[in-house]
């Protein structure tokens, strides 16, 4: 269960970490300011209403979710700069096996550390909450990271 509320938070982060790389230079910082504050209060939203959470609980859940964010934003920046650089060679039909290699190892690396940061994450909210209230996490925050995906997309 715990891996799964991580998977969520992680998709979210990686969804709204997306969001803000499509502008450019100032406006790309007010909107990621904007889609950050958002966040915020549709997550204390969801901590209260949906998990069920006072605000006391809600707020601690929240310092835990606030203070691992910068490690897993920067990353998840790694992680798609190894992804975009693997997708390139294939593009490019390289035979350049070094790089291959190169972008696969780092791939793996950035996925090992983002596992363990959701990991602390997860058991830090683990002593916080019940096994109940993580499960109403996970399923809030996997239809707000749905819902978020599908406005990404736009209409098909």
């Amino acid at each position: 269960m715990h891996r799964l509320v991580l998977h969520a938070l992680l998709a979210l982060t990686l969804v709204l970490c997306a969001l803000p790389a499509q502008a450019e230079g100032k406006r790309a910082e007010e909107k990621r300011a904007k889609v950050e504050q958002r966040l915020k209060q549709v997550t204390a939203k969801i901590l209260r209403q949906e998990v069920g959470l006072d605000d006391q609980k809600a707020d601690e859940v929240m310092k835990v979710l606030v203070k691992h964010q910068v490690e897993r934003r920067t990353l998840q920046q790694q992680h798609r700069q190894h992804r975009k650089a693997i997708g390139e060679l294939l593009q490019s039909d390289s035979s350049d096996e070094a790089q291959y290699k190169k972008s696969i190892d780092g791939f793996r690396s950035t996925q090992k550390k983002l596992n363990g940061v959701r990991d602390r994450e997860m058991d830090e909210i683990a002593k916080l909450i019940t096994p109940k209230q993580q499960a109403k996490l996970f399923r809030a925050l996997e239809r707000m990271r749905r819902k978020l995906a599908r406005r990404q997309r736009g209409p098909d």
